[in-house]
């Protein structure tokens, strides 16, 4: 009876594992303009972090591309300092340079600062060792042989 529950339970989390595992897999960001411009200015703070620039200068570097004269991209600037819209020549280059972005930006810090990346690893960490635990207390004892079981004890306590 102990065991049928103790198999019963490891196959219900096993079950609730793999279903995280997709839903998360499945899940994808959301496509409002608010998400969208948080993105862009996380993005806008990577660049000046990483080149040292203002984000002024960066307005400027967008607008080579476009072809936007000076006095409208103070215009803009200043409207983004105002109500934090920012114009489309700006979107287009940090979605075109977001690759680069992220790996200059990796390469300043260290990746295992991330605090995602520690809660994967403790997780997985968990998961192994219980896995281990389970296995050699209720698995496999019922696969040996019973000569094999009697001479070593093993089992649970």
């Amino acid at each position: 009876m102990f065991n049928t529950l103790i198999d019963v339970i490891g196959a219900v989390c096993a079950v609730l594992l793999v279903g995280y595992l997709v839903k998360s897999y499945a899940r994808k960001p959301p496509k409002d303009g608010d998400a969208e411009s948080t993105v862009i200015e996380d993005y806008l703070q990577k660049i000046t972090r990483i080149t040292g620039f203002s984000v002024y200068d960066t307005f400027q570097k967008s607008a080579e591309n476009w072809h936007v004269p000076t006095r409208r991209i103070d215009q803009d600037f200043a409207k983004y300092l105002s109500s934090q819209i920012i114009p489309y020549y700006v979107k287009d280059f940090v979605r075109k340079s977001q690759i680069h972005i992220d790996e200059l930006y990796r390469g300043k810090g260290t990746v295992y600062s991330e605090k995602r990346l520690w809660v994967f690893y403790s997780v997985l960490i968990l998961l192994f060792w219980g896995g281990a635990v389970f296995i050699s207390l209720y698995v496999f004892p019922n696969i040996w042989p019973p000569e094999f079981r009697a001479n070593i004890h093993i089992g649970p306590p």
